[in-house]
């Protein structure tokens, strides 16, 4: 009997030794191809250096001022509408634009010689860049006129987190 024991366990190890395990390389392939664009993401316009949309929440003209803005993902149809897997036929991809809204507030510290611009709306090919923002460069109480109504996009670029320019976007 003391002899039947180590046998049982020896060949229990033998057996399991010549079992099948599954060669890798016969599963089932998987068909290999374009990966899907990745969703867009929200810029975080609170750290580093940033160019990007946003909606102004809060502008007032003044040294050590603070600016108060909410990021969004802006973006062109059809662009926006395959972007985020939205049929064609839906309402939003009849529009010429499209925002994604963050719902976050984020207060910056705004530079004291900050740069502010706005569009022509008289004639647009005057004061506008080639991504849309206003190039014709106003005072800070003009920005803040312009600011009063509440919610506007514009095009915001930040430097270690603190805004530095602060530009229209224009929007028909």
């Amino acid at each position: 009997m003391k002899t039947l024991l180590p046998l049982v366990l020896l060949l229990t190890l033998l057996a399991g030794c010549g079992a099948d395990t599954p060669d890798p390389s016969a599963s089932a392939s998987v068909p290999v191809g374009p990966t899907p664009d990745p969703m867009p993401t929200f810029t975080d316009v609170s750290k580093g250096d940033t160019d990007s949309i946003v909606r102004l929440l809060s502008f007032t003209a003044g040294k050590n001022q603070a600016v108060v803005v909410e990021p969004v993902i802006f973006m062109l149809n059809p662009d926006f509408c395959e972007a985020f897997h939205i049929p064609a036929d839906d309402r939003r991809c009849l529009a010429a634009w499209n925002t994604s809204d963050s719902q976050a507030k984020i207060t910056l510290p705004r530079a004291d010689d900050a740069v502010f611009a706005l569009v022509n709306q008289a004639d647009i090919s005057k004061c506008m860049d080639d991504k849309g923002a206003g190039s014709c460069e106003v005072s800070a109480r003009e920005f803040a006129a312009y600011a009063e109504d509440q919610n506007h996009l514009i095009r915001l670029t930040t430097r270690n987190g603190v805004a530095i320019r602060l530009a229209e976007l224009y929007t028909p």
